[in-house]
């Protein structure tokens, strides 16, 4: 075990040496390589002081300690989790292959409760009172009541929903199988299709000043307006872009799937810089300053520090 850990920090420090050696000044730094105690991390959420990542592969959820940059725990919550968000003083985690959603106490890191939603949910989000998830195979989504645990309400999208988000005053939720992404007005639960046209538009990011649409077949992003449900914008991005996020920085982090990252600037619509976590980068996540870039092929968080 020793000679191994040796052998593992040399390793890690090139990996740092050869990102910042080969970037811009401005560029964000990769400081850290974090092992997540699992296979395939997918989502990751931020709880208190540590940050929480789904192992898809191995069927855990992970504690990470942001100072450390280790896994201090795990925990098993079902078959096949990878989204996960914090909100009503709980973590919670859906599971794709065994179609329901947990709830996770963070302090104990115990499940407190499955909820059956069927469908295979893709996604999970927490917004407007109410626990969110998208059912790719049943295409719809379901609404959960945090406090009772139960599904109150289940809202018909079609288009395989994936990706789901809340903001700008509404449920957003992305589509594997169309060229549109999903619009919930939570006081009603309708929901409005917007037309993307660039087909698998599979993720999401809600701003005011856009929200951001990942359409995974063509390697694009599109920006729509909140106020008018109109395209404004398409961006080029890499193979097969993902669930990304704003960054503290400002930009948006889109993860492609061929092991980059595309860094948007939301303000001109240009890519200001693309970095290369490697391996397969499906999800980034913001916390503790940092952003946070899987490998879904293997077992490891990039931690990236943004630019100031």
């Amino acid at each position: 075990m020793g000679s191994l850990a040796r052998i593992v920090v040399p390793l890690v420090a090139c990996a740092v040496l050869v990102e910042v050696a080969g970037a811009a000044p401005s560029s964000p730094q990769l400081i850290a390589r974090v092992g997540t105690h699992g296979a395939k991390p997918c989502g990751s959420a931020v709880y208190g002081k540590y940050l929480y990542v789904a192992n898809y592969g191995s069927g855990t959820l992970a504690r990470i300690n942001p100072r450390t940059n280790k896994a201090t725990r795990t925990i098993v919550v079902g078959d096949g989790p990878c989204g996960v968000v914090a909100g009503g003083g709980a973590l919670w985690v859906e599971n794709f292959r065994s179609s329901n959603i947990v709830r996770v106490d963070p302090r104990r890191l115990k499940v407190t409760a499955r909820i059956n939603v069927h469908g295979a949910p893709w996604d999970v989000a927490y917004g407007y009172g109410s626990v969110w998830t998208s059912n790719y195979r049943d295409e719809n989504v379901s609404r959960i009541n945090p406090k009772t645990r139960r599904v109150v309400k289940t809202i018909n999208t079609g288009g395989f929903p994936a990706c789901i988000r809340t903001g700008v005053g509404s449920v957003w939720v992305g589509s594997q199988g169309t060229d549109q992404i999903y619009r919930i007005d939570p006081q009603t639960n309708a929901v409005t299709g917007i037309t993307i046209g660039k087909n698998g538009s599979v993720c999401v990011d809600p701003h005011d000043d856009g929200v951001w649409v990942s359409n995974e077949a063509n390697g694009s992003v599109s920006k729509v307006d909140p106020a008018t449900n109109k395209v404004v914008a398409n961006v080029k991005a890499g193979s097969a872009p993902a669930d990304g996020v704003r960054g503290p920085d400002g930009l948006e982090w889109i993860p492609n799937q061929d092991g980059t990252v595309t860094l948007i600037d939301p303000a001109s619509n240009k890519v200001v810089d693309t970095l290369r976590p490697g391996g397969l980068t499906f999800v980034v996540r913001n916390g503790f300053g940092s952003l946070w870039v899987d490998d879904f092929t293997g077992t490891t968080l990039s931690r990236y520090r943004p630019s100031s």
